[in-house]
């Protein structure tokens, strides 16, 4: 990374900017067409877990630790919106701090807009933009709504799975999703009585795919009668790399840390620079955000189609209205009624 810039944040320009891209407001495209074509990546560190598993306050010690060493920080808090009125308490902000009040630390919240998965779609295009206004830095705290806040895995280069005691991790731990995109586990609070015992759970469920100690590992020789590893195990082999390969690997460390108190947050910090430089070193990082950028395409491509569908469909009299009405009556399936949206755009283009 290039020497930081120690200047302050110009808070006012930077909220006006993402307001703009956030909202789709006149002139956004504009600017996130420039930031892309500047193509500068900067870090971007994802931090999620369960309510309740102290996230806010681990970014804000985080995003502090960062901003000291002389790095522009940018914090997105991401909070649910409601399903019914669209709006979000965007509360997160207010248990940050310290982050907030320092002059090279943006923090801002971000409405999920109803998105499954814990992020909105303009999360990618926010990052990038933020890159292009100079900053050295990205921490992404997700909604935190259990194991199907998954999506930071497609944004983030490096997620940090944060848990407490006393919300079943064991059992959680155990379970596909949420806590199969970790690059590093952290047990906050690790003062409280179980705290242990909570980062036992999860060395355990790493010992049954990953050997070696945490962090980077060298190559090991595969056993003669060794077996291929499963569909899931091959899958996170792919991103940390495969212990029988001929480069080095990456297995997910367990942390524990007291973020209130301050206590283990230069290890943390520490840890998750070290994984961004291994993921570099190996290919992985570029790997990573090129899956991002061919993710977000698709998806914008299919936005776009959906909304060309409907409006040719409407200029043939047949709205959605009427589509499901006929499905729900039996007329037709929803694959036909597909049909029929995408047989109007394709003859209006013909």
């Amino acid at each position: 990374m290039n020497a930081p810039d120690v200047a302050a944040i110009d808070i006012r320009r930077t909220a006006r900017t993402i307001s703009a891209v956030e909202n789709g407001l006149p002139g956004a495209d504009e600017v996130i067409r420039r930031a892309y074509r500047a193509a500068r990546y900067v870090p971007v560190v994802g931090v999620t877990g369960p309510p309740g598993a102290g996230k806010s306050t681990l970014v804000d010690r985080m995003a502090v630790h960062w901003a000291e060493g002389g790095e522009k920080v940018a914090v997105l808090a991401v909070d649910p919106t409601s399903p019914f009125t669209g709006g979000a308490v965007l509360g997160d902000r207010f248990r940050m701090e310290q982050a907030s009040a320092h002059p090279r630390i943006f923090v801002r919240s971000l409405a999920s807009r109803g998105h499954l998965g814990g992020l909105s779609e303009t999360v990618i295009d926010i990052v990038m933009v933020l890159g292009d206004l100079r900053f050295d830095r990205i921490i992404l705290e997700t909604v935190g709504a259990g194991q199907t806040d998954i999506t930071v895995g497609l944004v983030a280069d490096v997620v940090i799975v944060a848990t407490v005691p006393g919300l079943g991790d064991h059992i959680q731990a155990a379970k596909a999703g949420i806590l199969e995109i970790g690059d590093m586990y952290v047990v906050n609070k690790s003062d409280l009585p179980g705290a242990p015992t909570v980062a036992g759970h999860l060395e355990a469920n790493l010992d049954l795919v990953y050997p070696g100690s945490p962090g980077r590992n060298a190559p090991r020789e595969s056993p003669r009668n060794s077996q291929a590893p499963s569909q899931g195990n091959a899958m996170l082999h792919r991103r940390h790399g495969d212990p029988s390969d001929s480069r080095s690997y990456w297995r997910p460390p367990v942390l524990s840390v007291s973020a209130r108190e301050g206590k283990g947050i230069v290890d943390l910090a520490r840890t998750a620079d070290d994984f961004l430089a291994w993921s570099g070193e190996t290919g992985r990082l570029r790997e990573r955000r090129t899956e991002r950028l061919k993710s977000h395409i698709l998806r914008t491509t299919q936005e776009r189609l959906t909304a060309l569908c409907l409006a040719t469909a409407n200029e043939h009299n047949v709205d959605l209205a009427s589509l499901v009405d006929e499905v729900v009556q039996g007329v037709t399936s929803p694959d036909e009624a597909a049909n029929r949206l995408i047989g109007n755009l394709l003859h209006r283009e013909q």
